[in-house]
Formats: C-alpha cells, structure tokens, sequence
C-alpha cells in the first residue's frame, strides 16, 4: 500500500520520539487511526484521499499542496484536488469526529482554549477572503488571507479545535458578489469582525462540552476588545494581553465633579479622582520589584524569567472599570509582555504564573502546522477548500500528538 512507503519527515519522527526500528509499523498506526474518519465519507473510495492528505502532510514533501501529494502518492492530481473543493464528503461530520478524539487525548479540567489569528500572503485578487490586510508571519500589511483559530492546551498535550476563514467586510460590497459566488462562500454569512468570529467559535466550543477547561488565553487583538471578553461564559477566567499604552488605575478611583475654576463652562461630569497610568509605566517603576522566576527546565538549564503581578483597575473611557490581574512578563531581549485576567483575587500568583505559560501552545501549533505540515499550502481558492485543508492538517497534527502522548509522555507544564 502507498501509504506504508518510508517517507515521512524525520524531524517529525524525531520530535516525536519516533526511533528507527519503530518506523515500519507507523503505516499500520496511521492506517488505524484514520478508519474512524472513514465515517465522513459518502462514495466509496474517497477515504483514500483522507489518507494520501495525511500521509502527504506528515512526509518529507516541500511544498504540501494538492497536486504534489497527489503525485507522490500516485493518485489522480484532479480527483485529489476535487476533494478539498467540490466533491460530496461531510466535513462537519469529520470535525466532530477529530474533535471528540482530541478532546479525548488532552481535555483536563486545568487547561485553556486559547484564541488566535494566523494570516498568510497571497497573489492575486481571487482566492476566497483575500485583501490588504495585516499577516502576522510577515509583521506588516499586505495581500492575503487570514484566519481565525481557536486552539486548547492543558498539561498533556495542545491542538486546534476549530477555525473560521475572516472575509473581510468590503468582500460583502455588491461589486464582489460574482466572487463571492465563485469562491463558494455561503450565501447566509455576513461580516463578522475577527472578536465577533472568535466569540462565535468560542461559544460553540464551549457548548460541545469536548473541552474542559479553566481559562480562555488571547492576544492583543481580543484581550483589548472589551465586548469579547464580555462575551466569555461566566465559569471561565480569561489571560488576555493588552498593548503596553493601555491605560489602568492602580486603585479605584472615585467619581467626582470638579470644582468649578471660576472660569468658563461648569462642568457637570464625573471624573476620576486621580489619573490612569499606562501598563508600562508599571514595568518601569521601580518601587514595584521583579520577582525572579523559573518556569521551567530547557535544553541549556533552567528558563529564568522575570515578573510582575498586581491588582489594578481597568480604565474604560477614562472610567473605572472591573478590578483585575496586571500580569507584566520581562523577556531576556528586555521587553514586556502585558496581561489581563480576571482570576479572583484569591488566586496565588503561581496559578496566573501557569496561565501565562498555557499561552505559548496556540503559537507552537502554528509552528508545527504551517513549516512542518503544510497548512498554508493551500493552493485552491474556494471557502470549501480552505476549510477542508485547515481540518485535514488538524487531522494530521493529531496523529502526531497521539505519536507524542504514546511515545514520550512528557507534560507540557
């Protein structure tokens, strides 16, 4: 069988603790852990195709698009090319499935749904969602697509759970409908600001009951949208970065109105009895000390970091706000990283401490899935094809975590 051919990626095998000797029954194992996924088929023989999409992903492949995996494997490039776009299969069928196998490997009551965006340039005006836009791989604005992922890490292990492709609002003009007819996208989806989609997915994760989970992490992006975080179910603590301006009181101010100067207008409005400060003004005073921390063994020894933990009041339009957790990180180049979370204020500084490390997995995912297995390959331009791609690199990425789980039962934290 095709699939058994000895090409897999060896820095796969290897950051999977993946010896030689063991390589020979890996066809077996993957043969294996893909049979439940036949379940979304609908004509007999497309489970091939999940099959050569997987094996493709987690080979030696350079470039991990449709037609060189088709070519690799010996199948027809135009029959695995119509897999990701039209052909009749139930993709939400094979998320539940993936879901519920990851749920199963990882969920744990301490872990964390982490949110994030990953972006990718594109050429070209005709792939589905593609504008001038901000790609985090390339730090800058430029064409391309950008999708919005939403990932679960826990003592045990990390994945994606679930992604939605952002279109950006002037793609809903009635100039772009010929596209968006085109690119396949449902005629029932409207704009949806990257918040609004994170807070959709999230909902929905949260309703499946897969997860479990203790916190939702996010970045600036989400963590300084305040409607998002107001969105958060109630049971959950959120660990959201902010940017470094933003503003906050040290502690909560009263509301008075100023006493009138004598001159001009009276003013009749309340204000804050003292003033905000920004975040950085934190990390820079000096009678607020750096606890040294160890948050971990490395490969060259202990990982020392330097921390700040206090609680602060947030100022929402110059008005006091909730009272939460400033969670300031100093990094070895000297720069600080800012965190919200509105953790009790019970709650010990080592478990904010953990909260800020169950961060990272969501990026490492990123790592994992877009140099190693193709995720932004994706050559098809159809809603329908991104989508397909995105879960069928999850697919294989879980097949690597179970490799992980089973060979190497190392916690992440």
């Amino acid at each position: 069988m095709m699939l058994h051919t000895p090409n897999w990626s060896p820095y796969l095998l290897q950051e999977s603790g993946i010896t030689e000797e063991m390589v020979r029954g890996l066809g077996d194992e993957l043969d294996n852990f893909l049979l439940p996924f036949h379940a979304a088929i609908v004509y007999a023989g497309q489970e091939k195709y999940i099959g050569t999409f997987v094996k493709g992903f987690l080979s030696d492949l350079q470039y991990k698009s449709a037609e060189p995996i088709a070519l690799r494997y010996g199948e027809s490039v135009r029959g695995t090319q119509r897999f990701l776009t039209t052909a009749k299969w139930d993709t939400q069928k094979m998320e539940s499935i993936y879901q519920a196998t990851l749920s199963k490997a990882i969920s744990n009551p301490m872990g964390m749904i982490t949110i994030d965006e990953s972006g990718e340039p594109k050429k070209g005006g005709k792939s589905v969602g593609v504008a001038r836009q901000y790609i985090g791989s390339l730090g800058k604005t430029d064409n391309g697509q950008v999708g919005v992922f939403i990932g679960y890490a826990s003592s045990i292990g990390y994945g994606l759970i679930d992604r939605q492709l952002y279109i950006p609002e002037k793609w809903f003009g009635d100039n772009y409908e010929p596209l968006r007819k085109e690119c396949g996208i449902p005629t029932d989806l409207s704009f949806q600001t990257k918040p609004e989609i994170a807070s959709s997915l999230l909902d929905k994760v949260v309703a499946s009951g897969l997860f479990d989970a203790r916190w939702v992490g996010v970045d600036c992006l989400y963590g300084s949208n305040k409607e998002f975080l107001e969105s958060i179910p109630e049971h959950l603590w959120y660990f959201a970065d902010v940017p470094m301006d933003t503003y906050i009181f040290l502690e909560k101010p009263e509301m008075v109105i100023p006493e009138y100067s004598g001159k001009g207008r009276r003013s009749l409005k309340a204000k804050p009895s003292i003033h905000p400060i920004q975040v950085k003004q934190v990390a820079d005073d000096e009678s607020i000390p750096w606890n040294k921390v160890i948050l971990g063994e490395g490969a060259k020894g202990p990982i020392i970091a330097h921390e700040k933990c206090i609680r602060v009041v947030r100022c929402d339009n110059n008005c006091p706000g909730d009272a939460v957790w400033l969670y300031i990180r100093r990094l070895e180049d000297g720069t600080c990283k800012y965190s919200f979370s509105n953790a009790p204020c019970d709650t010990p500084v080592f478990v904010i401490r953990e909260a800020a490390l169950m961060r990272w997995p969501i990026e490492q995912c990123f790592l994992e899935c877009k140099n190693e297995l193709g995720l932004d390959h994706c050559e098809a331009r159809s809603w329908n094809s991104w989508h397909r791609h995105t879960l069928l690199v999850f697919v294989a990425h879980l097949f690597l975590t179970m490799l992980r789980l089973e060979y190497k039962k190392k916690p992440l934290f």
